[in-house]
Formats: structure tokens, sequence, C-alpha cells
């Protein structure tokens, strides 16, 4: 399936949860990282279960220090 992750289209396998993207595009750190998948923020405890579809858009925002 075809999704796209902060606007770059991406190919996924079916029956992929976000933990299953998050690790195949290796951000295997997720602490300071907040999820929306079709302009919908997806807490974190949701991950797992979570099943994107295709044609998803997934926005994926890092914190960041500074000024």
């Amino acid at each position: 399936m075809n999704i796209f992750i902060n606007g770059q289209a991406t190919d996924m396998p079916d029956n992929t949860s976000i933990d299953d993207v998050l690790q195949r595009i290796g951000q295997t750190h997720t602490g300071g990282i907040a999820l929306a998948v079709n302009d919908m923020v997806v807490p974190k405890s949701q991950w797992a279960k979570a099943q994107i579809s295709d044609g998803d858009k997934i926005l994926i925002i890092k914190a960041s220090q500074g000024g």
C-alpha cells in the first residue's frame, strides 16, 4: 500500500501499524514525537494497535529545543 509520511510517498505492506511504520523508517527513538494520521492525533498508547490504510497521510512531529 502507498502512504504519505510528512508529504513523502512511501510504500508499506498491508496490515501495518503505526509502530511498524516507525520501525520501517528507522524512527526507533519515540520520545518527543507526536503523530497524526489524516489530521487526527493518535496517542502513543494506540500506536501498536492503530492500523494504517492505503492513502493515509501521516504527520510526524519531533520536539526540539532552541530558540
